[in-house]
């Protein structure tokens, strides 16, 4: 995640601060492509929660969940001990107070990006991507929704459509 936006860090409040954390969360979704970025909008408006608490949720789950590059890292520990973790670069510092991940989750994150030779910034916007890429039937009906809001004329049948998405995923 690049930092794009040029920010005085010290002029803002502590991390976690409310004011930061929405700074700092717009700042990450800014670095997602914008379709990525819509579909967790979506998801978070969908759970009731803001964009922070839906990704903190997010992170949190995959970091508890076995993935294939787990493998990898297991054998760098085993076979290479002195093998170096992920950069923790400013976005990563960012994604920690921003998200409040405690030491158990970032340090999952750090092993497997280290893994991956990837900072763990990089890793995490990757990981993100690749989260809003898994759509669910309910995303599509939801940004078909979405689309109709703006549009009260237009008129969509979400039957079919759900019918078109499940025939498209071989359902």
């Amino acid at each position: 995640m690049t930092g794009h936006v040029d920010v005085d860090r010290r002029a803002l409040p502590p991390f976690g601060a409310h004011a930061y954390g929405v700074i700092m969360a717009t700042i990450v979704m800014d670095d997602l492509p914008a379709p990525a970025a819509d579909v967790l909008r979506r998801r978070a408006r969908r759970a009731g929660l803001s964009m922070v608490a839906y990704i903190r949720a997010e992170l949190i789950q995959l970091a508890r969940t076995r993935v294939p590059l787990d493998a990898v890292v297991e054998f760098l520990e085993a076979e290479r001990p002195g093998h170096p973790i992920a950069e923790i670069d400013a976005d990563a510092m960012a994604l920690i107070g921003v998200y409040e991940l405690s030491a158990e989750i970032w340090s999952v994150f750090s092993r497997r990006a280290g893994a991956a030779g990837m900072p763990m910034g990089g890793y995490v916007r990757q990981e993100l991507m690749t989260l809003a890429r898994r759509t669910t039937i309910e995303d599509v009906v939801l940004e078909f929704l979405e689309v109709q809001d703006q549009n009260p004329g237009l008129l969509i049948d979400m039957d079919a459509v759900i019918a078109a998405t499940r025939y498209a995923r071989a359902e």
